[in-house]
């Protein structure tokens, strides 16, 4: 076993080789699409499969008394409602665009006041897209109110932003993007569990 040495880690470099992908199914959504590749040795060949799709970005909104924005919708794959923080594709211009564009459809809440927090790979062992998270302070109304589209039907809900970890522990809050932004969000501010 070697040391890990974060300095000298070089993740673009000796990749497989590959040749032509080929569509095996789209969807609105994604695209599953197969792709001979090699690896670097020539040991390991074969078609893998990868989903492609578009960036997602999500939001940590929160208003001026500290509390967080959660919405709470049915979710297909899971046959459950699942309670998460505002997000989608990246359908817009920019990422930052898209983040305020779903916050306003979502939620009915806009802010003026954005902050890039990072990104995660969705999940790197078949997909190819990453999915970046932005805090929004002081949320307020728009005085449209939720815009959704034809397709959702979601609550809305305000919950203190210092009992988070709480209903992370308890899996109320699971969705891995959204455990994922919280977990982002907490080491960048340095909050701890109170």
């Amino acid at each position: 076993m070697q040391e890990f040495r974060p300095e000298k880690y070089l993740p673009d470099s000796n990749l497989w080789e590959e040749g032509k992908k080929t569509s095996a199914f789209k969807t609105p959504i994604f695209e599953l699409v197969s792709i001979p590749k090699v690896s670097p040795d020539k040991t390991i060949s074969g078609n893998f499969f990868k989903v492609e799709s578009k960036d997602w970005v999500n939001v940590i909104a929160l208003t001026q008394d500290e509390n967080v924005i959660l919405i709470d919708q049915y979710r297909h794959g899971i046959h459950s409602y699942c309670l998460e923080i505002p997000g989608g594709i990246a359908e817009k211009n920019s990422l930052l665009e898209s983040a305020q564009a779903e916050l306003r459809e979502e939620t009915g809440f806009v802010s003026d006041d954005w902050e890039y927090l990072g990104k995660v790979s969705a999940n790197p062992a078949f997909m190819n897209n990453w999915c970046h998270t932005y805090i929004a302070r002081n949320v307020y109304p728009h005085p449209g109110g939720q815009e959704l589209d034809e397709s959702e039907q979601i609550e809305v809900y305000q919950y203190p932003l210092n009992k988070i970890p709480e209903i992370l522990e308890k899996n109320i809050l699971h969705h891995a993007m959204v455990v994922a932004a919280f977990g982002l969000f907490f080491l960048k501010s340095g909050e701890k569990k109170k």
